[in-house]
């Protein structure tokens, strides 16, 4: 009964593909800033030999008012256990409010990705969700 109920439990789990992004303007610097949390295994799968900002710069962005992506510098990545959390950001005088944002991070690998993005814009939170197949979203709703 017991190693019926073990093999039951080993089929059935799955992991979970997701990211965590947590987004932030400086109005003053005139930068917008995404720290990406993502699991290490699953994004050494997806970056291969690509450098990091590369890998990232394909499948995240931050997108004007005309359609075009703004582009990215790192601000540093740390770990935390089996966590990588990637910091990007760009110059945008016009903050969070006025930019799309696109995250299809490990789309490519995981049918079942789903990618969350959080940020505030004047004073109130927002959140967007991403799956595979999803368009740039504005983080304001609109």
């Amino acid at each position: 009964m017991i190693r019926s109920l073990l093999l039951a439990i080993a089929f059935s789990a799955h992991p979970l593909h997701t990211t965590m992004t947590e987004l932030a303007e400086d109005r003053a610097h005139g930068v917008v800033r995404a720290t990406i949390r993502v699991f290490a295994d699953d994004f050494g799968k997806a970056r291969g030999v690509k450098p990091e900002l590369d890998y990232v710069s394909s499948a995240f962005a931050f997108i004007d008012r005309s359609g075009r992506p703004l582009a990215l510098r790192s601000c540093g990545t740390r770990s935390t256990g089996d966590l990588l959390w990637i910091c990007v950001e760009a110059t945008s005088a016009d903050g969070l409010a006025a930019l799309k944002v696109h995250n299809v991070m490990l789309s490519n690998l995981f049918d079942d990705q789903v990618n969350v993005v959080q940020g505030t814009i004047g004073g109130a939170r927002r959140s967007l969700l991403f799956i595979k197949g999803d368009r740039p979203k504005l983080l304001t709703g609109r």
